[in-house]
């Protein structure tokens, strides 16, 4: 990300947030860079979340899969943290995931409410740090606008 080279791109009807239209591309790849270097800096299992559910990476979803009960086997971790991950749900039936695990249906089941409860906490608890870290830039995204705020003020 921060090799990244800044680029206008073309926008075909597309709504950009107050202040963030009127930062120059480096200024938006500072910001970007910042928030990136904030999420980051979080527990493994919030940033694996986060990452998981925002890049849908195969390895960011096997680290997510980590935060799930370690009773589980391996492949049943990961199958539910892929299905959470994509938000499209399982790809293979619970009927076809228990035969394979050699679980019941009502077991594939709960361990789905388990997936869903366990990794939201996660991804939801990451957010909401990352959040608090950057309301100075989503309020203030350049010295700019801070100054302006100061004036107004």
């Amino acid at each position: 990300m921060s090799e990244a080279i800044p680029v206008k791109v073309q926008r075909f009807a597309e709504q950009i947030p107050g202040g963030v239209s009127e930062l120059s591309p480096a200024e938006q790849k500072d910001m970007a860079v910042d928030i990136l270097a904030k999420i980051g800096r979080l527990p493994e299992l919030e940033y694996s979340a986060i990452a998981a559910i925002m890049t849908r990476d195969p390895r960011a979803i096997n680290a997510a899969a980590k935060a799930l009960p370690h009773t589980w086997p391996t492949g049943l971790r990961r199958e539910m943290a892929r299905g959470w991950a994509t938000e499209k749900g399982l790809v293979r039936s619970q009927k076809d995931i228990g035969e394979t695990y050699m679980r019941s249906q009502q077991s594939v089941s709960n361990y789905w409410q388990e997936t869903i409860r366990t990794l939201d906490r996660h991804y939801w608890n990451g957010l909401s740090v990352v959040e608090v870290q950057v309301l100075d830039l989503l309020d203030f995204h350049s010295r700019r606008n801070a100054h302006r705020a100061k004036v107004s003020a």
